[in-house]
């Protein structure tokens, strides 16, 4: 009798990425997209009727920053990615964060909507990534698991 051939993990096919803007975040979708190989969608422009079919689409990586969208995507959604540049609650962060907001005319990003989701949507898989070394580590882990499941399937 065989062992069993142990399930891979699903891989992603629709993914929301939250966060910080900047150039982290912009870089993360880029390459969560690349990874994923599915089109990244700037969601410039989409409302209503167009993220509604947005999310009927099987593969997408876009961003979660508009309530809209996510209204629209989230229900779909496989998997939340959450990028930040610098651990919240620390002192650095909370003094880098009034002096943004004394400086900038760009609102506050709100992801109070991520902790929610214990909540409204247990089962979905939430990512938290805090500064560029963890979005490498675990970019590359996503492209190993993508190579094993390849290989799996062959």
């Amino acid at each position: 009798m065989h062992a069993p051939v142990p399930t891979p993990p699903r891989i992603p096919q629709r993914a929301l990425v939250a966060g910080t803007p900047g150039p982290l975040l912009t870089g993360a979708l880029e390459r969560l997209a690349a990874t994923l190989d599915l089109p990244l969608v700037p969601l410039d422009g989409l409302a209503g009727e167009d993220l509604v079919r947005l999310a009927e689409f099987e593969g997408w990586v876009t961003t979660a920053d508009r309530y809209d969208a996510r209204a629209a995507l989230l229900p779909r959604a496989d998997l939340v990615v959450v990028v930040l540049t610098e651990e919240p609650g620390t002192l650095r962060s909370l003094v880098r964060r009034t002096v943004r907001r004394m400086r900038s005319e760009v609102p506050e990003v709100d992801l109070a909507w991520v902790e929610a989701l214990a909540v409204t949507r247990p089962t979905l898989p939430v990512v938290r990534l805090v500064g560029a070394e963890a979005v490498d580590a675990w970019l590359a882990s996503l492209t190993d698991r993508r190579e094993t499941t390849s290989r799996q399937a062959a």
